[in-house]
C-alpha cells in the first residue's frame, strides 16, 4: 500500500454518531499489560530502523504508565458499563467490518451507558498500518480526550484501507489535535510498547490471528463476536 496516496474523495456515512458521547475509554492500555516480542513481524518493511521509537519508552506498568514525552493515556476503569476489550488491527478486514456492520447495532447500548466498549491493539501484523496506527490513536489520546481519541478511531474506520498519512493529519485536526505530532508518532512507531502490550495480553487471554476481533470481559473470553452475542453478554451482565 502506498502511504502517501491522496485520501479517497468520498468517505462513507459516519458509523454511529450517538456512541460517540457515551463511550468512555478509547485504546487498550489496561494497566497490567507486558511487553510483547516481536518475533512474528516480517523482517524488513516496518520492521526496520525507519519505524522504531523516536523516542524512549518503557513497557506499560501498573504503578508508572508509559514513559513517553507525553502524558500516558489513563485508565479506562471510570464510569459504569459493562467493559467490553476489543482486539483489533486497523489492517485487518474482518476487525474493520465488525466496527461497520455489527458495532452501530449496539448504538442503545451505548446510549444507556450499559455497553462501554475499549480496544485493545492486536496488530497481525496485515501491513504497516497495523502498526503505525495504534501509535497515532495512543498519540491522540494522550494529547486529547477519550472522545477525541474515540472520534479519531472512527474516522480511520471510515477510510480503512485507503490509509496515509494525510489522512491521520486531517482526522487529527478534526478532533483538534496536532496532525504532524500524531503523524510523527504513526510514522516511528512512538508509542508501540504500549500496541505490544496490548498484544500480549491479548495473547495471554487466547486470542490468535485467527480470532480477531475478539472480545474479552478481563482476560474472560466472551463467546461470539456478532452485535446479538455481545448483546446478549452485557445484557446478562447489568
Amino acid at each position: 500500500m502506498d502511504a502517501d496516496r491522496n485520501v479517497r474523495s468520498s468517505r462513507r456515512q459516519l458509523l454511529t454518531a450517538t456512541g460517540t458521547a457515551a463511550l468512555a475509554g478509547s485504546s487498550g492500555c489496561l494497566g497490567w499489560l507486558r511487553g510483547g516480542s516481536e518475533s512474528d513481524e516480517p523482517r524488513g518493511g516496518w520492521h526496520t530502523e525507519e519505524f522504531t521509537t523516536a523516542a524512549a519508552t518503557e513497557t506499560f506498568s501498573h504503578r508508572e504508565g508509559t514513559r513517553t514525552p507525553y502524558p500516558g493515556v489513563k485508565q479506562i476503569y471510570a464510569g459504569g458499563g459493562t467493559l467490553v476489550l476489543v482486539c483489533f488491527d486497523y489492517a485487518h478486514e474482518p476487525s474493520i467490518r465488525w466496527w461497520r456492520e455489527e458495532f452501530p447495532k449496539l448504538s442503545d447500548l451505548l446510549a444507556d451507558g450499559s455497553f462501554r466498549p475499549t480496544l485493545l491493539m492486536y496488530p497481525l501484523p496485515v501491513n504497516e498500518w497495523s502498526m503505525l496506527l495504534p501509535s497515532a490513536v495512543f498519540e491522540v489520546r494522550a494529547r486529547g480526550t477519550r472522545a477525541d481519541a474515540w472520534r479519531f478511531h472512527e474516522l480511520l474506520v471510515e477510510a480503512a484501507p485507503d490509509y496515509s498519512f494525510e489522512l491521520l493529519r486531517e482526522s487529527a485536526a478534526a478532533v483538534s489535535v496536532d496532525g504532524d505530532a500524531v503523524v510523527e508518532a504513526a510514522e516511528t512507531r512512538r508509542r508501540r510498547n504500549q500496541t505490544l502490550s496490548d498484544r500480549e495480553f491479548g495473547r495471554d487471554s487466547g486470542v490468535d490471528a485467527d480470532s480477531i476481533p475478539a472480545f474479552r470481559w478481563g482476560a474472560d473470553p466472551i463467546e461470539g463476536s456478532s452485535a446479538a452475542d455481545i448483546r446478549e453478554f452485557v445484557e446478562s451482565r447489568n
